[in-house]
């Protein structure tokens, strides 16, 4: 439940703000888009200027969600280069400029009604960003919008932050943080907000983007953190024109041949560690050839689903001779911390986490991780 006191100060930041950024990060999850087009339609039924920027592309899978098309690829710059005369003593007449094409130089001429400018009359400054407000979305750290943050960081120290997340990892870095790590996702969230402020605001396809966020993190109330109260949430949403069926077949029964057959080499390869409680699987760059397809991610997810007992889930993904991606999700009653220290790992979604290991073959990065594991092996059990 969203405290009241919190909700009020973000409608307050967001009722005195007309241009609202919401950016996704490099590898948006599902939590996170779908958050971000629910509240880019709410803003709009507020009469507000939202924008949504992706650091990355949006996977195919999310594409069938409303308002993906609106997802930009690129900031809004629109940082004007202000030059300030002071007119106390010489009031302006005429202005008129000039660009020499030979010297590359913009002149500008400014002719008093009387009186004269010194230099002393002169200065100079960047103005303010296009933005009043961001808002940041199911996203732990700032670092995790690659270059949006990266490349912006002024925009980001100078304009209000609301981050609104349900990562155990958030560095609460907002203004405002409204950070619940009891909920099941973001989305679920950023609903009680949204309802608090006017549930009669939130349509259909409002409701459908809320519906999908929660599906996608509780992989269709399978995980074992789903909660009674996100199933509460999702009645509520089909109640109020939430399209569960497009949902469920948009991710969870479309898979192209080439997925199973990608799935099927996984399955064929899953390994067991008792003492660690972990169960894992490896594909190699020629099952991807021989497969037609690189969605090492979907066969991720299916391996949670497949693996439910299992206190660690990994898959090992030669990605490319020398690189091999590592995605884990790790039981809720397993302390993350040391694991995430131990291999520089980031959580790609709510879940689900990855790292890369360069420069080994896929065995010996599968034995560098197991001897890491067996020396923090009691660190991760709770």
């Amino acid at each position: 439940m969203v405290d009241l006191s919190t909700g009020q100060q973000i409608f307050d930041h967001i009722n005195r703000s007309k241009k609202i950024l919401i950016p996704l990060g490099v590898s948006s999850s599902g939590d996170s888009l779908a958050a971000a087009l629910a509240v880019h339609k709410f803003l709009k039924k507020l009469d507000k200027e939202p924008t949504i920027v992706s650091a990355g592309s949006i996977p195919e899978k999310y594409r069938f969600l409303p308002g993906t098309e609106l997802v930009q690829r690129e900031l809004e710059e629109g940082r004007s280069f202000v030059i300030s005369i002071r007119m106390e003593n010489a009031p302006l007449g005429e202005i008129s400029y000039h660009q020499d094409e030979a010297s590359g130089l913009l002149n500008i001429f400014l002719k008093p009604k009387e009186g004269q400018y010194d230099q002393r009359d002169v200065s100079f400054r960047s103005d303010k960003f296009p933005y009043d407000l961001i808002i940041v979305l199911d996203i732990p750290s700032l670092d995790l919008l690659g270059d949006l943050y990266d490349q912006h960081t002024d925009l980001f120290f100078e304009t209000p932050v609301i981050n609104i997340d349900h990562h155990t990892n958030n560095e609460h870095f907002g203004e405002i943080n409204l950070v619940d790590i009891t909920a099941t996702s973001s989305t679920e969230i950023l609903m009680d907000l949204l309802e608090n402020f006017e549930a009669g605001l939130i349509d259909s396809e409002i409701a459908t983007s809320l519906l999908a966020g929660i599906l996608v993190e509780t992989n269709s109330f399978q995980h074992i953190k789903t909660t009674p109260k996100a199933f509460l949430k999702a009645s509520s949403l089909i109640s109020m024109g939430a399209n569960q069926q497009e949902i469920i077949k948009q991710l969870y029964k479309t898979k192209s041949v080439s997925l199973l057959k990608l799935w099927g080499r996984a399955l064929a390869r899953i390994r067991e560690v008792p003492e660690m409680g972990l169960k894992y699987s490896l594909l190699k760059v020629e099952d991807m050839a021989k497969s037609g397809s690189e969605e090492t991610e979907r066969v991720m997810e299916e391996l949670i689903v497949a693996l439910p007992d299992a206190k660690i889930v990994m898959l090992f993904a030669e990605i490319a001779l020398g690189q091999v991606k590592i995605y884990y999700q790790l039981h809720p009653n397993l302390s993350a911390l040391d694991f995430i220290n131990q291999f520089a790992a980031e959580m790609s979604n709510g879940h689900m986490g990855k790292f890369i290991i360069t420069g080994k073959s896929l065995v010996e990065a599968e034995k560098e991780v197991l001897e890491k594991l067996e020396k923090i092996k009691n660190k991760t059990q709770a």
